[in-house]
């Protein structure tokens, strides 16, 4: 067993012996001319990537208290699903996947429609987005800034689930289908 702590957290990896003798009997099938190394880096995967960022918003179409600026700590889980690069060997670089939501850290993200957005940009920078900034919409918008990276850099792979915390007790999940 590996052990490493990460950000206060205790992250626990477990090699079992079922996942070494796998990983021997694809080695051996490689050896035996079986498979080749190719067909190894062609199988499909899916990776998970957490990432924590601070944040405020505001509803602007909600009437309720989420209507007057407040903040979070977010978290957000992005699954993403596609072919191993050959040269790599990864479906995508977890960093690409940290990047694109930490473009959110300690931002203030409002609806395009928001007055708020103008006057607070005289002080600082402001994430907008179309519609109000519901967890919801946040999980669409880092699924296409993480497919549009993707695609960039010419990679298969697809995000197939984003969940955003709001809390340590509600988020909403968006599921999107391979194409």
């Amino acid at each position: 067993m590996w052990y490493k702590r990460t950000r206060g957290r205790n992250l626990y990896i477990v090699a079992t012996r079922a996942f070494f003798q796998f990983v021997s009997d694809m080695l051996n099938a490689v050896d035996n001319n079986i498979i080749s190394p190719g067909h190894i880096s062609m199988m499909k995967a899916r990776i998970y990537k957490e990432v924590f960022f601070e944040a405020s918003h505001r509803l602007l179409h909600y009437a309720g208290k989420c209507f007057r600026l407040h903040g979070h700590q977010w978290r957000a889980e992005v699954w993403v699903e596609g072919t191993a690069d050959e040269r790599t060997g990864i479906v995508i670089d977890y960093n690409c996947i940290k990047d694109a939501i930490s473009q959110f850290d300690h931002q203030v993200i409002l609806n395009e429609e928001d007055p708020m957005a103008a006057c607070l940009r005289q002080f600082h920078p402001v994430v907008t987005m179309p519609g109000d900034p519901t967890s919801e919409r946040l999980a669409d918008m880092i699924a296409e800034m993480v497919n549009a990276e993707a695609a960039g850099q010419g990679l298969d792979a697809r995000v197939a689930k984003v969940r955003v915390w709001e809390s340590t007790s509600c988020y909403a999940e968006r599921t999107y289908e391979s194409q």
